[in-house]
């Protein structure tokens, strides 16, 4: 090796190691310098973590001790721990490593403020916690500090760290709660929205009820006294409700109520006002009428065209029409005042043949006044022995032997007098009287029967008139069955009258029944017939065993025309294996047509008039009868 080489040799050792020594200096400037209030925060965040499990016992005694309401659920109590362990950790983690914790290990955090969200823990005891975790935590840290021989920064550090993790803490907790509070807020507001809602509204229809419709109907009142505003009160009531409810059911009949309720909605102007009473009533408020009169018709007859259409229902259509009754807003008025006068003049309506309206009279209240009366006063009729029965005789036009007596019902009112049954049997078919009515008249007269039958008068047989919400009751002919076993009277001596609308306008009603009754041996007879639409073979296939021919088809006896249409309906019941009774009759001449078109029995005031029992017994009409009866057999 030369001189040279030596020279060069010891150059590059030269640089080689002032190059390390540089590189030493350089890695000696990038090691962070021991920082003793590091080491003293890495203490304490070890020790405090070897505590935790104390911290956490510690502070769920003092909460259980501490806490102003009982939680027995132990899922609360394990929700505690593990918030404390929890809470405590994320301390431990930032006095540790010096570095917080991410939101996501925040949020994660199990901590009571869910079961206080779910409503487990009140807010004050949930506070409780958060201050006796706190404080658990900052004796600790102090304990251990001191322990170790640690103070100044290091200490406080610690110290800060836990009041912090608390706080932040507890606002968490209120956020939970305001978030909750806003969520029941709305909730609140909705209820009350939908509360209030239903209070004037009808949960049917969707219509506003009474209550909004009268509010409402004084706001036109207030109108028709201040600005002279022209204002009409329509009351509507659905024509045969009953009948297609009876027979359809009430799902169908909702059907109907909703039906109808679309159908007005959609007919009346955007300003009119219409409400759903109740049941198949409506009541409509027309406001703001140039010529009310005219304008309130014209409303009245598009709802009775528009009512008449058929309403489509399970696979079926349903017919009915509309009775309306119109009042007109005056200043000063009661709304329910007017609603009653729209009422009446409703009820006028129906009276005179439904599908129809009618204005309001003051003629009228008279009428609404004395139905209200009747209709009060039926419901103690028969606990007050205000009923009566009368008879009339119903024979044989063979013979001339009374073979029957029809038992008919009249009304005494203490106030009254005698009220005609054809005012009170509407309205105790319309209240539901007519069930408890019924059933007294059944016992009155098969008790009644079984007494004359006992006097010796055994051939003559009563009949009793029978509504369609009796024939409803699937207990009616058990009812009939008790009555007759209590009575003594043999099933065969009564005879059970329905009238012919009864079968065809409400379908198969009471067939059950009516077949229980034959089995049980008592006669079925079609009142009223010729007037329902029925035809014979229809009713052929019921258990019938006579006819009862209207009196509409016997007053006109004595034209060749109308002699020839009972003969015909006389002649194609018996081929059915029917007998025949002609009611109302009252010449002679009616008399001896019907006994020409070989009618079997027949009713009427020429006959016998109907009259109380012992009226008949002391005039000795019965026993005549059957005197004259035994001369014509000999």
């Amino acid at each position: 090796m030369t001189a040279a080489d030596g020279a060069h040799g010891g150059d590059e050792r030269a640089r080689l190691a002032s190059a390390n020594g540089q590189a030493d200096i350089a890695q000696k400037k990038a090691e962070p310098e021991a920082n003793p209030e590091d080491d003293g925060r890495i203490q304490l965040g070890h020790a405090l973590e070897a505590r935790a499990s104390d911290i956490a016992q510690m502070v769920l005694e003092t909460w259980e001790a501490g806490k102003s309401e009982s939680y027995a659920d132990d899922r609360v109590r394990q929700d505690v721990l593990r918030f404390v362990v929890s809470g405590t950790q994320q301390v431990t983690h930032y006095l540790i490593t010096g570095t917080r914790p991410t939101p996501e290990q925040v949020r994660s955090q199990s901590t009571p403020g869910r079961a206080a969200a779910n409503e487990s823990v009140s807010l004050g005891d949930l506070t409780k916690l958060y201050l006796y975790w706190r404080d658990a935590n900052l004796g600790i840290v102090r304990e251990e500090a001191q322990r170790i021989g640690l103070g100044g920064p290091a200490l406080a550090l610690a110290e800060a760290t836990v009041r912090a993790g608390s706080d932040s803490a507890l606002v968490r907790v209120a956020k939970q709660f305001d978030s909750r509070r806003k969520e029941l807020q709305a909730q609140l507001a909705e209820e009350q929205a939908r509360l209030a809602h239903q209070a004037l509204h009808d949960p049917l229809t969707g219509l506003p009820n009474r209550v909004f419709f009268l509010e409402r109907l004084s706001q036109a009142v207030d109108a028709a006294t201040r600005r002279s505003i022209r204002s009409a009160v329509l009351f509507v009531d659905i024509d045969r409700f009953k009948a297609i409810n009876d027979v359809a059911g009430h799902a169908v009949g909702d059907q109907l109520i909703v039906g109808v309720a679309g159908r007005l909605r959609d007919m009346l102007r955007p300003g009119d006002t219409v409400a759903r009473l109740g049941g198949d009533e409506f009541v409509i408020l027309c406001e703001n009428l140039l010529d009310a009169q005219s304008e309130a018709i014209g409303i009245a007859e598009r709802i009775c065209t528009v009512m008449v259409k058929p309403f489509s229902s399970a696979h079926t259509e349903l017919f009915t029409s509309a009775s309306i009754g119109i009042a007109f807003v005056k200043p000063g008025d009661d709304p329910h005042v007017l609603v009653a006068r729209a009422d009446s003049a409703m009820y006028m309506a129906k009276q005179r043949g439904r599908s129809r309206w009618e204005i309001y009279h003051p003629d009228f209240d008279e009428r609404t006044t004395r139905r209200a009366e009747l209709i009060n006063g039926l419901h103690r009729a028969v606990e007050r022995a205000e009923l009566v029965l009368h008879y009339q005789p119903v024979k044989d036009l063979g013979t001339g032997a009374v073979v029957a007596m029809e038992a008919l019902v009249r009304w005494q009112h203490p106030a009254l007098g005698i009220v005609a049954p054809t005012e009170f049997i509407p309205l105790a078919e319309e209240t539901g009287l007519i069930v408890e009515i019924g059933r007294w008249v059944l016992t009155e007269a098969c008790t009644q029967c079984a007494a004359w039958r006992a006097d010796g008068y055994d051939t003559v047989d009563v009949a009793v008139n029978v509504s369609g919400r009796q024939l409803d009751d699937a207990e009616f002919a058990q009812d009939v069955e008790r009555v007759l076993a209590a009575t003594g009277l043999p099933a065969s001596a009564l005879s059970i009258e329905v009238t012919e609308s009864v079968i065809v306008t409400e379908g198969s009603v009471g067939h059950e029944v009516l077949e229980e009754l034959q089995r049980i041996g008592v006669s079925l007879a079609i009142d009223d017939f010729g007037i329902g639409y029925s035809s014979l073979s229809y009713l052929a296939k019921l258990p019938v065993h006579s006819l009862k021919v209207d009196r509409t088809f016997i007053a006109g006896l004595g034209t060749a025309q109308d002699s020839s249409i009972v003969a015909a309906m006389v002649e194609l019941a018996h081929k059915l294996g029917l007998e025949v009774v002609a009611e109302g009759v009252e010449t002679e001449l009616e008399l001896e047509q019907l006994r020409q078109a070989n009618c079997d029995e027949a009713q009427g005031f020429l006959l016998g008039r109907p009259a109380p029992l012992i009226n008949l017994r002391e005039s000795g009409a019965m026993r005549d009868e059957i005197a004259d009866a035994e001369i014509v057999k000999g």
